[in-house]
């Protein structure tokens, strides 16, 4: 049974077999001048409104039989024919029944406009273009001449199936190449199949289009009309979705953001229940920067929308490898909506700003999918379409090249047998006539994804020989998806370092970052500056701290430190200017407490100088440490270091008695001669020599839960590069040993 209610939740099922539901669905007091209606025409109408379709056809079966010269029941019965009728070449059943009524009410009522309108449509879904042209074109006149005869509703109905109609044939000199000598196989690499050159060697392939003909101008007059039947569709029907869409959708390709923002505008005061205003703005709005307006309409829309509309937006399994996308189709609605959450979080490339800019960017490439890939011959949505799946993962492709297909493109796919087979290959072959191949770029030396579509047919599926489904799989498993923000996003060093807090459970996490001002800034002014802690895989935001400090044109140091358990977490530190330009800088890390009676170490901190504030310093916070944020020392410059001792033994005197063995080493681990200076190598007897590894022990009364412990040391020759500097203590009452490292750079003089 065909329900039109079905259309209402999947909308975008075939634009073609929705206008002509939807027209089903009024009162069509236009359709019959007879003064008084049979009884069977009553009821399939009711029928229809009912969204019982089987029943309908019934009643006009019926209907026909009883009274063969009722024109209106031809009529409806041709309609509601011609909106089932599917658009597969084998399946023509219903394709002949609805000819046979339409042309009988035309018999009985010549040049009535919805029965032209009517076969029109059904002989472009049998890909007879010139006779829809020409149907078309006669409902059009028809209804100029006698407009009392068709309700608005159904004059925009006309000009829509007319706007498809052009729409077709722009759709395929959208991107057309004149390329004449494109290598559809190749002797050295036959083996891959059709285009064997683009998976092969794709440079070498990609180079045939750097100087191909653009032939693409051929569709600009296609392009005008479809334009203009899309507008008259919404001046007699301003709240016709599918008309809205349609035209929006091409404004959007286009760049005009201006009149596409207009129309949308409109579409939604005439339209405030339908979700489709409100989802073709957020896209406008997040094709023209403004991240935060397009979020509150993907949000309205969602909540107005029907839950399978709802669903649809909401469903992330595009953007996940195949196995994470199974998991997620598994799961209930919780749980997914779990899923989606988490996905989303973690996804936000700047939790300084109120909206998620990728969240964003993928509900706005899915309407864009929905709207410019629908396909009416298979029922799907248009982010389902093979095009439409790779656009929502990947975006829009640098460069769209659609070439003539050879009508003798079996030739070519047999030559690739030939070859397999031992046998000469020609090197190169024409690739003009036929349908089309449509290629998508995402950089001149990655391979294209390579499509194929047949002439005035919208459905276009991958390449016949398979490499191009192959090739979208295997980027999948390497990068389910890719997306970019709209503002410039920078990152900058941070130096993290974990110390043991005030109890053995708790774990104090020092962040040192220095966000780059210089470059954000164009002259002193104020950035927006965060910092935001997430736990455990489930992402759950624990800490989010934002302020506004005024910078200067130098790099911004920031300091955060937080008390935490033992766990895994996230942390982002961010910075943003009004500009919009924005640094952040994102990583996770595990935190284990520092337990009473086990020898531990804090991190190691690399700094420019260490210098204690007070006589008996017992804690960092005890010292001036000038951090050195970036990892970078200059040659001619001291290297400092700082680090803590957790879990020593004591004797019965509560002394604890450990050995500190120094050493630095260069990229290849090969050691580098280093001379301690400072107030310490003086009171240790180390100030003044070059050695590869210096050990000095100490006997300390432990007062407390630590040792503090730093360093001052300068290098002799050493050239530009990457070191390690290694900090091992060992316990000489329990005999245990630790160890810290970390990595720092000798810049350049």
């Amino acid at each position: 049974m065909m329900d039109l209610r079905e259309f209402t939740r999947r909308p975008l099922a075939g634009l073609l077999a929705l206008g002509a539901a939807l027209s089903l669905t009024i009162v069509l007091a236009a359709d019959s001048l007879e003064a008084q209606e049979p009884e069977l025409y009553s009821q399939a109408r009711s029928q229809l409104a009912a969204g019982d379709t089987l029943a309908a056809l019934a009643s006009l079966r019926e209907l026909t039989e009883a009274e063969p010269d009722f024109a209106s029941g031809w009529g409806l019965l041709g309609r509601v024919l011609t909106a089932k009728a599917s658009g597969v070449a084998t399946d023509f059943r219903e394709r002949l029944e609805a000819d046979r009524a339409l042309r009988r009410a035309l018999a009985i009522d010549p040049d009535h406009p919805l029965y032209l309108l009517a076969l029109g449509q059904l002989m472009r879904k049998q890909q007879m273009y010139v006779d829809a042209q020409r149907l078309l074109g006669r409902a059009a006149e028809a209804m100029e001449e006698s407009p009392e005869r068709l309700p608005p509703e159904e004059r925009a109905q006309l000009w829509f199936q007319r706007g498809l109609f052009y729409e077709d044939a722009y759709l395929d000199t959208r991107g057309l190449m004149f390329v004449p000598d494109l290598p559809v196989q190749s002797p050295d690499c036959a083996v891959v199949g059709t285009f064997c050159l683009n998976f092969a060697r794709p440079e070498d392939f990609n180079e045939y289009f750097r100087h191909a003909a653009d032939l693409s101008e051929e569709g600009d007059d296609d392009f005008e009309r479809t334009l203009d039947a899309f507008r008259r569709a919404l001046e007699a029907d301003p709240t016709h979705d599918a008309a809205f869409r349609r035209l929006t959708i091409h404004l959007v390709e286009r760049g005009d953001y201006g009149e596409a923002l207009r129309v949308a505008r409109r579409y939604r005061d005439e339209a405030p229940d339908s979700p489709w205003g409100y989802f073709t703005l957020g896209l406008i709005y997040q094709r023209t920067g403004r991240d935060s307006l397009a979020q509150v309409e993907f949000d309205r829309g969602l909540e107005l929308a029907p839950p399978g509309i709802a669903a649809h937006y909401r469903d992330i399994s595009p953007l996940l490898r195949e196995s994470l996308a199974e998991g997620y189709q598994r799961e209930g609605d919780r749980q997914r909506q779990l899923m989606e959450q988490i996905l989303w979080r973690k996804s936000d490339p700047l939790y300084l700003t109120p909206g998620n800019e990728v969240r964003v960017a993928h509900l706005a490439r899915v309407t864009y999918a929905d709207l410019m890939f629908e396909d009416p011959s298979e029922g799907v949505w248009g982010a389902e379409t093979e095009q439409g799946v790779i656009y929502v993962r990947y975006g829009a492709p640098q460069r769209i090249w659609q070439v003539r297909r050879d009508a003798a493109r079996e030739e070519s796919a047999q030559e690739a047998t030939d070859v397999m087979a031992g046998a000469a290959p020609s090197s190169r072959a024409s690739v003009q006539g036929g349908g089309r191949w449509i290629f998508w770029n995402y950089g001149w030396e990655l391979p294209n994804f390579i499509f194929q579509k047949q002439l005035r047919w919208r459905h276009a599926s991958h390449l016949l020989s398979g490499y191009s489904k192959a090739m979208e799989e295997q980027v999948r498993e390497a990068m389910p998806a890719v997306y970019s923000t709209s503002f410039d996003l920078l990152g900058h060093p941070l130096q993290l370092a974990r110390f043991r807090g005030a109890a053995d459970t708790i774990i104090e996490l020092d962040f040192y970052s220095e966000v780059p001002a210089d470059e954000l800034l164009s002259k002193p002014d104020s950035l927006d500056v965060g910092f935001f802690l997430f736990a455990g895989a489930e992402h759950r935001e624990l800490y989010r701290r934002s302020t506004r400090v005024a910078a200067s044109l130098r790099p911004q140091a920031l300091t955060y430190t937080l008390p935490l358990l033992g766990g895994r977490y996230t942390y982002s530190v961010e910075a943003r200017a009004a500009s919009g330009k924005a640094a952040v800088r994102r990583g996770e890390v595990e935190l284990e407490p520092f337990l009473d009676g086990q020898l531990a170490l804090s991190d190691v901190v690399l700094a420019n100088a260490v210098v204690p504030r007070t006589r008996n310093p017992g804690r960092r916070r005890d010292f001036a440490i000038n951090v050195n944020r970036r990892f970078k020392f200059d040659p001619d410059l001291p290297l400092a270091i700082y680090w803590e001792v957790y879990g020593l033994t004591t004797d019965e005197g509560g002394f604890a008695q450990y050995e500190v063995t120094l050493s630095v080493t260069d990229a290849e681990g090969g050691g580098v001669l280093a001379r301690v200076t400072g107030a310490l190598g003086r009171l240790f007897g180390l100030s003044g020599e070059d050695a590869l590894e210096l050990t000095y022990e100490r006997l300390v009364e432990l007062s407390g839960d630590r040792v503090p412990e730093y360093m001052t040391m300068e290098f002799a020759d050493s050239e530009p590069g990457e070191y390690r500097v290694r900090v091992q203590v060992t316990d000489r009452l329990s005999g245990a040993s630790v160890v810290g490292e970390r990595t720092f750079t000798v810049t350049g003089l």
